[in-house]
């Protein structure tokens, strides 16, 4: 099957296959999630974990998932059938664990839309300390008992929800078509508001002290635990977005001749970079609101959509009126060019799969689109609940700890051992002239990816005790 001349429409020329898969891999875990990680990690030394991570894990799977999508010309759920008739659940597993994924995706740019509008006022509503209770009360109207369940809907929410989604189903009504020409402004415009930021960020008082604590304070105890790797290897897992059906549906709008391997090392290194630049436009802006507020940076550095919607805005307001809003708009435009791409990357797999299953769907791509649009808007409404937050949090660890976990490792344990890694390399040489990585694709995909993955598992499970969160 996988011979035969596809009718598939292609990415316009490998850049901008590059382009696309980076910005379905680059979100907002690199600048929310990344930096802090490092700090935690003891500094530099979390490097080590990070690179063997993206070496023995990143690398392999992404290339695998690219060079699949490729070699058959089809989505993931597609592609496993093609290679073993009852495959293709492996395939719909991963996807649905996208889904899933894009469900909660939409709600965070939901909140960043609400962000992005109040830095257009004359004075931001999160000045003079008022950061928490802007993000938690006035924007989330959180709730923080949801025993008596998740309340109403938050209308504000809804209406971000429903922008959020219709952009989303105009970067990719026409597939590869209209995500390829979306891709060439919302791919370089967050790199170009990073550097603004950075450029700011290094004129701040206080910048040096937060740059001390991203990179500079080098704890090597920190590598022996458990604990550093694990997140290292999250980080590419999740980094990379692979196990979620969007690499494969990706890879199989390339042309034949395009080096489909190679390109795999393209995408891991873009995203690597920009993970570390990312740090010091985060780290640089928390040494200026240690110093403002006479504090170590200990005491304001975290993480994920508290750095986002809590500690940054805070920073920012700092700066006084006009340049606050500049930079806070500029901050909130970048979350949102780097989410968007992701979110409609996740989208295109789910899309790519009913297109690939059903030839009607495929006949109506732009109505498929359109649904699947909805089912992830309908998806995301439990989240703009008083307790949507909760909800979100709840998602997010399950979809990330277990669902992408499982769907993972039984795609590697097919493809290395059932399909072979040699054999989906040499397909893919025959195709272009270049893999993955000589000797190393294979036993890497065999032996050392499904062990790490088992191995997280297993910790993700013992870790977790009695309920998540104390919920």
């Amino acid at each position: 099957s996988s011979s035969k001349p596809s009718d598939r429409a292609h990415w316009n020329g490998s850049t901008e296959f590059i382009l696309a898969a980076v910005g379905a891999a680059v979100g907002l875990g690199n600048l929310l999630r990344f930096p802090y990680m490092v700090f935690k990690h003891g500094g530099a030394p979390f490097l080590i974990p990070y690179a063997l991570a993206a070496l023995f894990v990143g690398v392999p799977v992404l290339g695998a998932e690219l060079m699949l999508g490729h070699a058959m010309q089809k989505g993931i759920v597609d592609s496993f059938a093609i290679m073993h008739a009852r495959a293709w659940g492996i395939g719909a597993a991963a996807t649905l664990g996208g889904f899933l994924l894009a469900s909660y995706y939409g709600v965070i740019i939901a909140w960043v839309w609400v962000f992005l509008l109040a830095s257009m006022t004359s004075s931001l509503p999160y000045d003079d300390g008022k950061e928490e209770t802007f993000f938690y009360d006035d924007v989330l109207a959180r709730r923080d008992d949801i025993s008596r369940g998740i309340g109403p809907c938050k209308w504000w929410l809804v209406i971000a929800l429903t922008l959020t989604w219709a952009t989303c189903y105009a970067c990719i009504r026409s597939g590869v078509k209209s995500a390829g020409k979306v891709i060439w402004v919302t791919l370089p415009l967050p790199y170009l508001l990073l550097f603004f930021l950075l450029v700011k960020g290094f004129t701040l008082d206080g910048a040096g002290a937060g740059l001390e604590f991203y990179l500079f304070k080098w704890d090597w105890s920190s590598l022996g635990k458990g604990e550093a790797w694990v997140d290292a290897v999250a980080q590419i897992f999740f980094g990379l977005s692979i196990a979620c059906g969007n690499m494969p549906a990706y890879g199989s709008g390339c042309a034949r001749d395009n080096k489909i391997g190679r390109n795999a090392w393209v995408i891991a290194v873009a995203n690597a970079a920009t993970s570390l630049y990312a740090g010091f436009v985060v780290f640089t802006f928390l040494g200026h609101l240690a110093h403002v507020d006479g504090v170590s940076v200990n005491d304001v550095a975290q993480g994920g959509w508290g750095l986002a919607f809590v500690v940054y805005p805070a920073a920012i307001a700092t700066f006084g009126d006009g340049a606050a809003q500049f930079f806070a708009f500029c901050f909130f435009l970048m979350l949102l060019c780097l989410a968007i791409d992701s979110l409609f990357a996740l989208i295109d797999g789910v899309i790519t799969a009913f297109c690939d299953r059903f030839p009607r769907c495929a006949k109506h791509r732009e109505l498929t689109a359109a649904v699947a649009c909805v089912a992830g808007f309908f998806a995301g409404l439990p989240m703009t609940t008083e307790g949507g937050y909760q909800v979100v949090d709840v998602v997010d660890a399950y979809v990330s700890r277990y669902a992408l976990v499982i769907a993972g490792l039984a795609e590697t344990i097919f493809l290395g051992w059932v399909y072979g890694a040699d054999r989906l390399q040499d397909e893919s040489k025959a195709l272009c002239g270049v893999g993955v990585g000589g000797r190393y694709f294979a036993p890497t995909l065999k032996y050392v990816v499904p062990s790490v993955l088992i191995v997280m598992l297993a910790y993700n499970l013992t870790r977790e005790g009695e309920t998540y969160g104390g919920y």
